[in-house]
């Protein structure tokens, strides 16, 4: 691979960011599988900017407590495909907010704020969000299920892809907390059965299973960190992934486009199933300093690198 191209358009993404997301940590035991890999991989994105939101809104009750003075959220935006050949593909985007006992109605609100104007005009562009003018009028969480009103400025979108990419947008970042599996969805305080002009069917409730195959979700998906967030060390990346015989390819880089570490992991299931991954990897930088998580399927038709997600993250000492 170009390691000089790689530094200066990691270099570049650093004077572009106007602002860094929260660290982050899974719960779950972690496995990390480390062998060379033959497949080259090509440099994170040239231009993009995620900024910090700070945004909340009320809730009928507390959804979710993360006692920590700093809070994170992921709002799930639409991100485009660094190869310029699918997509966009829903992605977190990391968002700081004030200290909150609902952060999953502070993760809605920053969904409904959408992307930055830096981040829309980046490259790749970060696109989506919530339609114009949409309120959240409640939200409440109950046996693993969010019931989430929202006005009806909600339906304001057209298109088929549309109507399911917002929904899409709003039932990952609702389920981003461990207490919510499932997502009802009302319209003015009415449940519906039906969303859109193209009448998609959310009831009895919507799951990320429900979106899964549909486009949206890309083959590969790190679900931490999220975008632009600080990755913490070691950084722990997982996700969900479609991938033959479950074998996902990663690759870590530093500011300078130099490879801090490589590997792989196994998902737990392989295509055409679903399956999750999870993985740590420690590393050793000087400095605070933006790098980039590289993931990607080897073809097993040819070797070649199928399916890459570049996924810019801020790395510590």
């Amino acid at each position: 691979m170009n390691v000089k191209r790689l530094g200066i358009l990691l270099i570049a993404l650093a004077m572009v960011a106007s602002a860094c997301g929260g660290s982050e940590a899974a719960d779950e035991s972690t496995t990390t599988t480390r062998s060379p890999s033959s497949t080259t991989t090509a440099p994170p994105p040239s231009s993009s900017t995620t900024t910090s939101t700070t945004t909340t809104t009320t809730t009928t009750t507390p959804s979710t407590t993360v006692p920590v003075s700093d809070q994170y959220v992921h709002a799930y935006f639409l991100i485009d495909d660094v190869t310029g050949e699918a997509g966009p593909f829903i992605r977190p985007v990391s968002r700081r907010i004030e200290p909150t006992a609902g952060v999953a109605a502070a993760a809605v609100a920053a969904l409904i704020a959408g992307p930055t104007a830096d981040e829309r005009a980046g490259t790749p562009a970060v696109s989506g969000g919530l339609p114009d003018g949409t309120e959240l009028l409640g939200l409440t969480i109950s046996d693993a299920t969010a019931r989430i009103d929202l006005s009806s400025e909600i339906e304001d979108v057209g298109g088929t892809f549309g109507e399911m990419a917002v929904l899409a947008q709003l039932v990952f970042t609702l389920t981003q907390f461990p207490t919510v599996g499932d997502v009802v969805l009302l319209i003015e305080g009415e449940a519906v059965e039906f969303y859109g002009s193209h009448g998609m069917e959310v009831t009895p409730s919507l799951t990320r299973d429900s979106f899964l195959g549909g486009g949206l979700v890309p083959e590969i998906l790190i679900d931490r960190p999220a975008w632009f967030a600080q990755a913490g060390n070691p950084v722990v990346v997982s996700g969900i992934a479609r991938a033959f015989e479950a074998t996902v390819q990663w690759a870590l880089y530093d500011n300078d486009g130099l490879l801090l570490d490589e590997g792989f992991t196994m998902a737990s299931a392989g295509g055409p199933d679903w399956g999750t991954f999870q993985f740590a990897i420690p590393y050793t930088v000087d400095s605070p300093q933006l790098g980039a998580v590289i993931m990607w399927e080897q073809s097993a038709r040819d070797g070649s690198a199928i399916h890459l997600v570049e996924h810019p993250v801020w790395l510590s000492p």
